[in-house]
C-alpha cells in the first residue's frame, strides 16, 4: 500500500495531461486503467480480461508519461494486475496486482491522476472453494432452544458447512433463512423442499447439537459460468432462501453479538463493517473498493461437483482488521453490517467469496438480494 502522499514528480505528471474538464469519477479513472491495462497487456492471464472492452479507453485520462514510460510498463507486465477498485467517498483507485510491488517498483508507478488517489494492494483473485476448514469457534449458536443467525448450515444430502445469514420474510408473511447459492442452493443443483440442516454435516460431531432441519430449500438467484458475451450476468447473485421448519428455533440474533440490524442501505466503499459467520465467528473489517468491472470468481466445490468461473456485476472488496481475514471458507452466507450515513448500525451484504491469501473477502449489496428475492430483512424475533 501508499501512504497517498503525492509528491512534485506527481504534480508535473498530472499537469502535463490534456484537461478534460472536471475532475474525473474514481471510477471513470478505474475503468479506462483496465482498458489501457487490457491494450497493453498487463492484465494477469484471468478471466477478468473477458469482462473489459479495450477501446473504452479515453486517451486523454491516461498520463502518458505516468503509465506508458517502458519502465512503468515493465512494472505491471511483471507484477500483472487482477483487478482493479475504486473508492468514490475517498476519490481513490485501487490496482490489485499479481506479484507484490517492491520498493523499487513503487519509484516509479504512478500514485495520484487528477486528484485521485492510487493505491496498490497485492491479491484479488476472487475463489469459492468447498472443504471449509476446522471453525476457529463454536460453528453455530444455540441458546434458549432457538438457532441465531452467523450458525452452520448446509443441504443434508452433502458433507459441507457454510453460513445461516439472516432471517428474512415474504409477503405472505412466511420466515426464511438467507444464505449464498452455493451453500443452501447446491449451486443450482439443490431441488425446492431439500431439507438444510443445521449443522452443517461437516460440525455434526460428538460434542455438536443433533443436527435438525432449520429449513427446506426454497429459492434462488443463479450462479451460471460463462463470458460476459454468452451469458447474462446481470442474473448472476449467488443467494439462496430456504423455509424456515420452525419458527420457535430460530432467531434473528447474530450470534452472540447483537440482533440483525432492520435498517437496509447500500455498502459504500470506506464504511466499516462486521459479521459472524461459522468459521471465524466475529470479525471485522472495511469496504476498501468496489470492482470497476464484472468480478470473475472461481468455483471449486468438490462436495457439488463443480469447478467453473461466474462473472458478477457490484461486488464489493473488504479488507480485515489488523491483518486477519474477514472471513474464510465456511463463512460464505454470512451477513454484513455497518453504518448508515447517519450513524446507525445497517445491515449492507452477504459474503459470498475470498481471496484467503490475501486476506480479502467479497460481498454482494443486500438491498439488490432483498429486491430480486421479494423478501424483506427480519430483525428482532426471538431475541434475548
Amino acid at each position: 500500500m501508499h501512504n497517498g502522499a503525492v509528491g512534485a514528480d506527481d504534480l508535473l505528471l498530472e499537469a502535463e495531461v490534456p484537461e478534460i474538464g472536471n475532475v474525473p469519477s474514481a471510477k471513470d479513472v478505474a475503468e479506462n486503467i483496465l482498458a489501457w491495462a487490457k491494450k497493453h497487456r498487463m492484465l494477469q492471464k484471468s478471466p477478468v480480461d473477458e469482462a473489459i472492452e479495450s477501446d473504452e479507453v479515453d486517451k486523454n485520462f491516461i498520463p502518458q508519461r505516468m503509465f506508458s514510460q517502458a519502465a512503468v510498463q515493465e512494472v505491471f507486465r511483471r507484477r500483472s494486475i487482477n483487478l482493479v477498485g475504486y473508492s468514490e467517498p475517498e476519490g481513490k483507485v485501487v490496482i490489485f496486482t499479481h506479484g507484490k510491488l517492491t520498493a523499487s517498483d513503487q519509484k516509479l508507478v504512478p500514485f495520484s491522476f487528477k486528484g485521485v488517489e492510487i493505491e496498490y494492494i497485492q491479491g484479488g483473485i476472487a475463489q469459492v472453494k468447498g472443504d471449509a476448514p476446522p471453525p476457529r469457534v463454536t460453528p453455530y449458536t444455540y441458546e434458549g432452544g432457538a438457532v441465531r443467525c452467523g450458525s452452520s448450515i448446509y443441504p443434508v444430502n452433502c458433507r459441507g458447512a457454510g453460513t445461516f445469514g439472516a432471517l428474512v420474510r415474504d409477503a405472505a408473511g412466511d420466515l426464511y433463512g438467507l444464505t449464498n447459492n452455493h451453500v443452501g442452493g447446491a449451486c443450482n443443483l439443490a431441488a425446492p423442499g431439500l431439507p438444510i440442516l443445521c449443522p452443517g454435516s461437516l460440525d455434526a460431531n460428538e460434542d455438536a447439537i443433533d443436527p435438525f432441519t432449520i429449513g427446506r430449500h426454497a429459492r434462488l438467484l443463479p450462479i451460471n459460468d460463462g463470458i460476459p458475451e454468452n451469458v447474462d450476468i446481470a442474473l448472476n447473485c449467488d443467494t439462496a432462501i430456504f423455509k424456515i421448519s420452525d419458527p420457535t428455533r430460530v432467531s434473528s440474533f447474530q450470534g452472540k453479538h447483537r440482533d440483525t440490524p432492520a435498517l437496509v442501505v447500500e455498502p459504500v466503499s470506506g464504511m466499516s463493517v462486521e459479521k459472524i459467520g461459522r468459521t471465524t465467528g466475529l470479525t471485522t473489517g472495511k469496504i476498501i473498493a468496489a470492482s470497476a468491472t464484472p468480478l470473475p470468481v472461481s468455483y471449486k466445490i468438490p462436495e457439488y461437483g463443480i469447478t467453473k468461473t461466474v462473472f458478477f456485476n457490484d461486488v464489493y472488496i473488504v479488507v480485515g482488521e489488523n491483518g486477519t481475514p474477514f472471513s474464510r471458507a465456511g463463512d460464505s452466507g454470512s451477513l454484513v453490517m455497518g453504518y448508515s450515513a447517519s450513524g446507525q448500525r445497517a445491515s449492507v451484504g452477504l459474503v459470498f467469496a475470498g481471496d484467503e491469501a490475501r486476506g480479502l473477502s467479497f460481498i454482494l449489496p443486500l438491498p439488490d438480494l432483498l429486491s430480486r428475492l421479494g423478501v424483506t430483512l427480519v430483525s428482532g424475533h426471538n431475541v434475548p
